[in-house]
């Protein structure tokens, strides 16, 4: 399939990205963009991806085992990577007409990732993809609370030294700087950007004080290709005769996922099972009821999504679109999420998944009415939802790449 979009354009259209293709999350979309604009504009854009720095645990367990091939293998492979990435890099940086989309700003670098925005003729595309285009974390969520954070949106960046927050995924010390300069450059015009679902783009509005919400695309993921595709059984499954798991928790384990908030509801439920598909960390506390089974979306993941009473993807900060719960209401036979007004999830119709209150008490209450009453999705409901979510597969990529190629919105007046 192809777009009607103008060759020349995209042909000076390049995409950076802080995360390559790969099995993760962002990986897979990633992948999943590569791949579409090949198949609509040929290779005419552009996509550099910094690449992910070899494990030093697998570099020293290779020379360790004399593995000297494997090593060396490793490191070149990532060498070879890497200049590539900062030849991609280097590419926009010496000609300011070059129309850029930029991806996932902390493993690209803030300063870098800044000095990228700031330096284009045209303005550049942001494609939000979490919440740093707001805070610090990525993840708006501070430990042990139940809720989404919206302070320094709200309040101001100093909320960051009153809370105690370090920047995530990793340390930058110019992290301080971004959303705050990011904010600049959107408000004067210099930067556009573009959200995934409707709520996030309420936030991106309030921060950068728009007189409108910016477009919303949608997103797609190359993982969702088969978990959408027409083999797939995606009706409303019956009740296996006899459920492994009561909760099977579909996240990693982060506070801001909701791990530790599902724990405590098991605590709150000792005769319900619990199931975490990863090794229980030293620090993390569960009760007895509850099981740690590491495993992923392909190596058992998904069979035992079959065999579990409800899947949990309680998310805690204001979550887009995650695949973790797309991937649980496509094949799972019911999802209980925390009800959260600046989440993906307060998008969803009434009677797709089982909202539960944010505080542990409320939800394990809420929960154990659930299972009495053998709550399920509706099934038309729920076929109507999927049939209309994987009309996002064909238009996601033209909608991203119309978004990057048009005139900001006060030169389209």
């Amino acid at each position: 399939m192809r777009s009607a979009i103008d060759p020349k354009l995209a042909s000076n259209l390049v995409v950076i990205s802080g995360i390559p293709a790969g099995d993760t999350g962002t990986g897979r979309f990633v992948a999943h963009l590569q791949a579409r604009m090949a198949e609509i504009v040929g290779n005419r854009i552009r996509l550099f991806s910094r690449p992910e720095r070899p494990a030093l645990w697998q570099i020293r367990l290779w020379l360790r085992n004399k593995a000297y091939k494997f090593a060396a293998s490793e490191i070149i492979r990532y060498g070879f990577l890497l200049s590539r990435f900062w030849w991609g890099v280097s590419l926009v940086l010496l000609k300011r007409g070059r129309r850029l989309v930029l991806l996932h700003p902390q493993n690209v670098g803030y300063r870098l990732a800044l000095r990228l925005l700031e330096s284009r003729k045209e303005p550049p595309l942001i494609y939000l993809l979490d919440s740093s285009f707001f805070c610090l974390v990525s993840y708006n969520h501070l430990r042990d609370e139940t809720g989404p954070c919206l302070r320094c949106l709200e309040f101001g960046y100093d909320q960051i030294a009153k809370n105690g927050c370090e920047p995530f995924p990793k340390p930058d010390p110019a992290a301080t700087e971004f959303a705050p300069s990011l904010e600049e450059l959107v408000k004067t015009g210099r930067v556009k950007v573009a959200a995934q679902n409707l709520r996030q783009a309420e936030l991106a509005q309030r921060q950068f004080g728009l007189p409108s919400c910016p477009p919303v695309i949608g997103l797609w993921t190359q993982d969702w290709d088969e978990v959408f595709s027409c083999d797939a059984d995606l009706t409303l499954d019956e009740a296996p005769a006899e459920y492994s798991w009561d909760v099977l928790f579909h996240g990693h384990c982060l506070d801001a996922k909701g791990a530790k908030w599902t724990a405590h509801v098991a605590t709150q439920c000792p005769e319900l099972r619990f199931m975490f598909p990863f090794p229980r960390p030293d620090w993390f506390e569960a009760p007895a009821n509850c099981s740690f089974v590491p495993c992923t979306w392909e190596s058992g993941l998904r069979d035992e999504l079959g065999r579990s009473r409800f899947v949990a993807v309680p998310s805690l900060w204001s979550a887009p679109i995650e695949g973790a719960l797309v991937k649980s209401i496509a094949c799972a036979r019911a999802v209980v999420v925390v009800s959260n007004p600046t989440s993906y999830c307060d998008e969803l119709p009434d009677g797709l998944v089982l909202k539960l209150s944010a505080t542990p008490e409320a939800a394990s209450a809420e929960l154990r009415h659930a299972v009495e009453n053998d709550w399920h999705p509706d099934a038309d409901i729920k076929v109507d939802w999927l049939a209309g979510f994987a009309k996002n597969k064909p238009s996601f990529v033209p909608r991203l790449l119309d978004a990057a190629l048009a005139a900001p919105a006060e030169r389209l007046a």
